[in-house]
């Protein structure tokens, strides 16, 4: 089995996915064109309706260009969203993506640039609840404060407490695994089921949203330790490492970032699925910001104020496999509701949640969590 699976799950494939942006060079189908279609015709009338829209669109006109190092995951995401991002307003704007699926070190180039008062690197900033709080007023102070609703009514809602971010999607997490190695007989309800389970399951080497199992309403600080203490990984590998866990290497990743981020893999042929489990959900949502010292805050602005509209988190769903639960007909919300009737627990780690809980973002607790992990 383990043969026939590296056979088949061939390094160019798992190149592909994981270069994502890079080979975002597909063109558009049928669907696709229509989606841009009704997107032109949705933009339209909302700038009709609203100045500051219309100016912003002018103002990014104006400014041609929009640099982003962000990581998707999707083979066409970037292409398929900037063309309709595009189309939608009648715009010609430059975008120049460059693929980067590391958070972490794109918000600490954020930090260095700003602090540096050299331009960022990037217009927008996409990032999760911690990555972007610590961007944030309660950080670095590195966001601009933005009133989104003024520019883009639809966003009410959907903006962080302080205005500084929007949400972009939410990723599940959860036991990411190999559909030829594990069986759905086989498969963990509960986190403590995992620790059961008599195949090779591996970890992030960075202990992967463990921290956030440390609230009172999931396992407690010291649940979360103790847990740890028992997990016995076979392996480490990061998130975006998924070709890993496709080619049999491992069975399964526990706990793995989204569910999404399989569901890209599993559209390419690979064996992979992820299981919810009852008491161990985490939702993790990405933001998008834009820095002060953004080139192009205009153009960074009116790109993320689009991507929450309803057109774009469908693209943004059939590239990504993800969605914003806080947009009205999110599928991925439709699928919190349905995990949630089957009894799911979930931990939501937002931006208020982040800023709520600064225990379990400590350094010290976070190291401690990743010295049990890794220490076997």
């Amino acid at each position: 089995m383990r043969s026939r699976l590296l056979h088949h799950w061939t390094p160019v494939l798992a190149t592909v996915l994981a270069l994502g942006l890079t080979s975002a060079c597909g063109g558009s189908d049928a669907s696709d064109k229509a989606a841009a279609d009704a997107a032109t015709e949705a933009a339209k009338a909302r700038v009709a309706g609203n100045p500051a829209l219309a100016a912003l669109v002018a103002a990014a006109k104006k400014e041609g260009a929009l640099d982003l190092n962000w990581g998707l995951h999707g083979r066409d995401a970037a292409k398929t969203l900037t063309d309709t991002f595009n189309k939608a307003y009648g715009i010609n704007i430059k975008v120049t993506l460059t693929p980067d699926q590391n958070m972490p070190g794109n918000a600490a180039k954020l930090t260095q640039q700003y602090k540096a008062k050299s331009p960022s690197s990037t217009d927008a900033f996409m990032g999760n609840a911690e990555l972007t709080l610590g961007a944030g007023p309660k950080g670095t102070d590195a966001l601009e404060k933005v009133d989104w609703e003024k520019i883009a009514p639809w966003t009410k809602g959907l903006a962080t407490s302080d205005g500084v971010a929007l949400t972009m999607l939410d990723q599940l997490s959860g036991f990411t695994y190999n559909t030829n190695l594990i069986s759905e007989d086989e498969l963990p309800k509960t986190a403590l089921d995992v620790l059961k389970l008599k195949k090779p399951v591996a970890s992030t080497p960075y202990a992967a949203q463990f921290n956030v199992l440390g609230v009172k309403e999931a396992m407690g600080m010291d649940g979360v330790k103790s847990y740890l203490k028992s997990f016995k990984p076979a392996g480490y590998f990061g998130c975006g490492e998924l070709s890993r866990l496709a080619s049999g290497e491992f069975a399964a990743l526990w706990i793995s970032c989204g569910k999404n981020l399989a569901e890209v893999y599993a559209d390419q042929g690979a064996p992979l699925k992820t299981a919810i489990l009852k008491d161990a959900a985490v939702i993790s949502p990405w933001y998008m910001s834009v820095p002060k010292n953004a080139r192009h805050p205009n153009a960074a602005k009116l790109w993320a104020s689009w991507l929450t509209t309803p057109e774009a988190q469908a693209l943004l769903f059939k590239q990504e496999f993800a969605d914003s639960s806080k947009v009205a007909g999110s599928r991925t919300g439709k699928q919190i509701a349905e995990y949630r009737a089957q009894g799911v627990r979930f931990t939501e780690v937002s931006y208020e949640f982040a800023a709520a809980h600064p225990e379990l973002y400590n350094p010290k607790f976070k190291g401690e969590l990743i010295k049990l992990l890794t220490a076997k």
